[in-house]
């Protein structure tokens, strides 16, 4: 069921050595005047957590885990931390710490609920766990880094709940990169025609009863998006625009 992103120790060390500065986002030739932009100096924040909610019983129990790579960089790594723990004004490990108490806290007022008001479910076990790594490969060349953030949850029911966000950012001066810096108009058009290309259909209709795409919702200018080269990936998570069982869908248009 896991699908956690782990940046190793020596992939670590790895991409720190492979960092040097690099030209602005943004374009424009070097020369002495070009501010250049220092490499990031990634940081890990981690916490496991799993508890049971009755003393001297495993079950019902919840496990939390957080594992991210942040960039080192204030103004990046406060966007990110906005993202991964919905907390404003605080440092990446405040913020995490105040999160993972506060769902501590949830978890085991509502599964001690759970266990007093039912005959119990031996194996109930609440999962959240949150990640956040760069996108490899880390192109500092290019003045853009990216991250991918995931969020896996369970909390009872017939199935979990996974979403992944990707979120890009100027190494220049930090900020988040918007669509309409890489994409000039709407992309919905051209999205649309690459489904319907790669699914072989000629209709709505034909995509939705073949895939379930747009069951649920429109294509929309979302700005849950990665930027690849000269390529732009898309990505819509389960519900927005199709049923969990079409699981997340994902397309790849040209910059514009």
């Amino acid at each position: 069921m896991k699908h956690l992103l782990y940046i190793s120790s020596f992939l670590m060390l790895a991409l720190l050595a492979s960092c040097e500065q690099f030209r602005t986002f943004g374009g424009g030739t070097s020369d002495s005047t070009e501010t250049v932009a220092s490499a990031p100096r990634f940081d890990t924040l981690s916490v496991n957590i799993r508890k049971g909610v009755i003393e001297d019983k495993e079950y019902p129990c919840y496990h939390i885990s957080v594992n991210a790579v942040l960039s080192g960089n204030e103004t990046i790594d406060r966007v990110l931390t906005e993202r991964l723990f919905a907390l404003k004004g605080m440092t990446p490990r405040e913020a995490m710490a105040l999160f993972t108490d506060s769902l501590e806290s949830q978890f085991s007022q509502e599964l001690a609920e759970f266990s007093s008001l039912s005959d119990g479910d031996e194996d109930m076990e609440y999962e959240y766990d949150v990640t956040c790594s760069p996108v490899e490969p880390v192109d500092t060349a290019s003045g853009i880094i990216s991250f991918l953030c995931t969020f896996e949850t369970y909390q009872g029911g017939a199935h979990g709940g996974y979403e992944c966000y990707y979120l890009n950012f100027s190494l220049k001066d930090g900020h988040r990169i918007q669509l309409s810096e890489v994409y000039d108009g709407d992309p919905c058009p051209a999205m649309h025609e690459k489904l319907l290309k790669e699914n072989g259909c000629r209709t709505d209709e034909e995509l939705m009863e073949k895939t379930q795409i747009l069951m649920l919702g429109q294509l929309y200018a979302t700005d849950n998006f990665l930027i690849e080269g000269d390529s732009l990936l898309f990505h819509f998570n389960p519900y927005e625009i199709a049923p969990y069982s079409a699981g997340a869908i994902e397309v790849v248009i040209p910059c514009k």
